[in-house]
């Protein structure tokens, strides 16, 4: 199961998009995007909650 990510999503005004296998390595490239390009350094468990606050399931993210 795929995932899309859009930084618009998350408050920004900024229209990087991810798109992939649900993975803890697709919510990291996420998590650097906001650093590097917006300077917000989130660690992946905030990240994940984004992600579960947005209807994602827990168990639905794989480890990789």
């Amino acid at each position: 199961m795929t995932l899309k990510l859009r930084c618009q999503d998350y408050g920004f005004e900024c229209n990087f998009i991810l798109e992939g296998p649900k993975t803890i390595g697709l919510l990291e490239k996420l998590r650097k995007h906001f650093e590097e390009e917006h300077g917000i350094d989130y660690t992946t468990e905030v990240i994940t909650q984004m992600i579960l606050n947005r209807g994602h399931s827990l168990d639905s993210i794989r480890k990789e």
